[in-house]
């Protein structure tokens, strides 16, 4: 049934999107939103920065617990899953870091968000692994991100 309900999402995405060209991270003027997290995230990810001094060029899953997504990655640092995590899901999202983390237990799973997040990455990864087998497109490289949808907000407008 889950695989049934993600290719269903898949679908409607991409029937949705066909004729739109994207652009990764970036967001249109007429969407644009003010990032009222920023200073928060940017205040977390320091702390992470400096609880990890030494270690920012090692692979993110040797340095950070319950890793999933980007288990065993190649040359995927633990600085640059920092700057993921902040501007990637933070901004994206319009959220802070507390919103999906509790600060004093990062690797923990308690908070559903967490676990949501996940699974949106696994649509957004098959969404874009769709999209660049459509003939016809817009765009050379036609990519969707947490951004697309949720344009700064949790939860994104159900009126596109």
């Amino acid at each position: 049934m889950n695989k049934f309900l993600a290719l269903s999402v898949v679908i409607t995405l991409v029937i949705s999107f066909s004729s739109v060209s994207f652009s990764p991270g970036k967001i249109h003027q007429s969407n644009s939103f003010i990032d009222t997290f920023e200073e928060e995230r940017h205040k977390y990810v320091q702390l992470v920065l400096e609880s990890i001094k030494g270690k920012e060029k090692m692979n993110a899953d040797s340095v950070f617990k319950n890793i999933q997504l980007f288990k065993g990655t190649k040359n995927f640092t633990a600085e640059h899953f920092l700057m993921m995590m902040d501007i990637g899901w933070g901004k994206g999202l319009g959220v802070s870091c507390t919103y999906c983390h509790e600060p004093a237990k990062w690797e923990s799973d308690e908070k559903r968000a967490k676990l949501i997040a996940r699974e949106m990455y696994g649509i957004r990864q098959v969404v874009n692994d769709k999209l660049k087998t459509i003939q016809g497109l817009q765009s050379a490289q036609p990519l969707i991100n947490c951004g697309t949808c949720h344009q700064g907000k949790p939860i994104p407008d159900k009126n596109w």
